[in-house]
């Protein structure tokens, strides 16, 4: 009898792995779970040669409403990524490093989110959630973004839209070859690690009515050299400008006794605050 109960313990489970794993053909596999009748995505096994995945808008007849954390991270191949009309919310984690990812898309009915050119967007326009890293990057077989005539990487620039008031967390994570050029002034919060590692980012101008910078916000970006900081700015998060090693000057035009401002948010090098680094608050 307790062999029988072990054969059929067994039994369930291996069928509830093949239920929870969708693939397609010789295509990407995705790996769900259901949560409350819902079906979340939570893991991507990359075949390295699928170039474009779709997340459907239901499996086993329940909607997919939620990717996870990492559910779809380091793909080493994909190109593009389409949201099924039931998607609902993405974790902060769950679509970075994607170095080859050229564009976004949205299933028609999604309440939630829409892509404009590629990029993925709140269906109202208002947050910006996820940069795709190779958009408008060629790439040569070896998966490296091609080079000028003197050896170094073309980055593309991108002005982000009017209207725009968050980049969400991660947004531009270790886009390595894009330089924002224009970020409007509507924009009042700047998410953890949106800008980390985004080497091809240069000085701009900081958006009048930005509120918070997040924890990591601009880190391991050495081409910054100077920012202005507008009166409304309430916070900004730890190591928000860590080892941008070549920002030396940061005018705040808000008062500091009026900030919360995080463990070791200047500019650092090697783990040290720039020796010579200019900080000026409640600049008029």
């Amino acid at each position: 009898m307790k062999k029988r109960l072990i054969c059929l313990f067994l039994i369930l489970a291996a069928l509830s792995i093949l239920s929870a794993c969708a693939a397609l053909g010789d295509g990407p596999a995705v790996t769900y779970k259901e949560v409350d009748g819902e079906m979340h995505v939570v893991g991507y096994t990359d075949k390295t040669t699928v170039k474009e995945l779709v997340i459907p808008d239901e499996v086993d007849g329940k909607p997919v409403t939620v990717i996870e954390d990492f559910g779809l991270c380091n793909a080493d191949s994909l190109e593009k990524i389409t949201l099924g009309k039931n998607v609902r919310e993405i974790g902060t984690w769950s679509m970075t490093n994607n170095q080859r990812l050229a564009a976004f898309d949205v299933a028609e009915g999604n309440e939630h989110f829409k892509a404009v050119d590629g990029v993925l967007f709140s269906a109202d326009g208002k947050i910006l959630y996820y940069y795709p890293c190779g958009r408008e990057i060629e790439f040569d077989k070896f998966g490296r973004a091609k080079t000028d005539d003197e050896g170094n990487a073309v980055y593309v620039d991108y002005e982000i839209p009017e209207g725009v008031e968050e980049i969400h967390d991660k947004a531009f994570y270790k886009c390595y070859y894009v330089d924002v050029t224009a970020f409007p002034d509507t924009i009042r919060v700047i998410g953890e690690k949106a800008f980390h590692r985004c080497s091809s980012l240069h000085d701009f101008e900081m958006p009048e009515a930005i509120e918070i910078i997040g924890k990591d916000a601009f880190s391991y970006n050495e081409n910054l050299t100077e920012l202005t900081i507008g009166e409304h700015i309430r916070e900004i998060g730890e190591y928000a400008f860590f080892y941008c090693k070549n920002l030396k000057v940061i005018n705040i035009k808000a008062a500091k006794e009026n900030l919360t401002l995080g463990k070791k948010w200047e500019p650092t090098e090697k783990g040290r605050i720039l020796s010579d680094l200019t900080v000026n608050f409640d600049v008029k």
